[in-house]
C-alpha cells in the first residue's frame, strides 16, 4: 500500500512539473503585485543577444502618403494647461501612440510610468524647446526606478515585445525588426544587462 500511495505522489508531481513547463512557453513574464524576477528578464536578454532571429521578417509598406504637418495646441493631461500652437500634430501623434504602448506594458503588471512634465511649462516650471518624455520602469517595490528619456515610438515598441516574450517588434509601416539587433534598445530602456557580456554581430 505504502509503495502504491508512492508511486501516485510521484505520478502527480511529475505531471505538476510539465505544467509548470508547459505554462513558460511564449507568455509574457508577467509581474506579480509590481514585482518580477528581473534575474529571469536577464537571463532572456542573454538568449535573445546569442540568438539569431530564424523567421522571415515583414518588410513593411512600400508606398505611403505624408500627412500634413502642422501646429496644434497641447492640453496637458496632469494639470489642464493648454500650450498653444508650440508642438506639431506628428509629436503630439508620437505622444498619444507611447502613452498606448506604456498602458500596454501596465497591462502586464510591470510598474512603469510616462512623465510627460516637460511639455507643459506650468508642470515643469519653466519652458523647455526640446522637451522629452520620461519613461520610469522598476521590478520590484524595494528598488528605484530606471529612468530614461526618450521621444523615439520604436524603442517603446522594442521593450513591450521584450516584456511580451516577443523575438520580434513591427516599426514603422509594418517593417518588422528582430530583438536580437536591438539589444542595446532593451538594455536602454530596462537597466538590465549592464554587467552582462552581449554579444552583437
Amino acid at each position: 500500500m505504502k509503495n502504491k500511495n508512492t508511486k501516485i505522489g510521484l505520478i502527480a508531481a511529475l505531471s505538476g512539473l510539465a505544467t509548470i513547463s508547459g505554462c513558460q512557453s511564449n507568455k509574457p513574464i508577467v509581474a506579480n503585485d509590481k514585482n518580477v524576477d528581473s534575474i529571469r528578464l536577464e537571463k532572456r536578454l542573454t538568449k535573445l543577444s546569442n540568438t539569431k532571429n530564424k523567421g522571415p521578417l515583414a518588410f513593411g509598406a512600400m508606398c505611403y502618403m505624408m500627412a500634413e504637418v502642422k501646429n496644434v495646441d497641447y492640453v496637458c493631461s496632469h494639470c489642464n494647461n493648454t500650450i498653444p500652437g508650440r508642438y506639431s500634430n506628428a509629436v503630439i501623434g508620437d505622444i498619444n501612440y507611447i502613452e498606448r504602448i506604456v498602458a500596454e506594458i501596465q497591462d502586464l503588471g510591470y510598474d512603469v510610468i510616462l512623465d510627460k512634465t516637460e511639455y507643459c511649462p506650468n508642470c515643469s516650471k519653466k519652458t523647455i524647446f526640446e522637451p522629452k518624455l520620461i519613461f520610469k520602469i522598476r521590478f520590484s517595490n524595494n528598488t528605484d526606478y530606471h529612468i530614461v528619456k526618450t521621444n523615439i515610438v520604436n524603442e517603446y515598441k522594442c521593450l513591450l515585445a521584450f516584456l511580451s516574450n516577443q523575438d520580434k517588434y513591427k516599426g514603422d509601416y509594418g517593417r518588422e525588426f528582430p530583438l536580437h539587433d536591438n539589444i542595446d534598445i532593451i538594455q536602454k530602456m530596462t537597466g538590465l544587462g549592464e554587467d552582462l557580456k552581449i554579444k552583437n554581430d
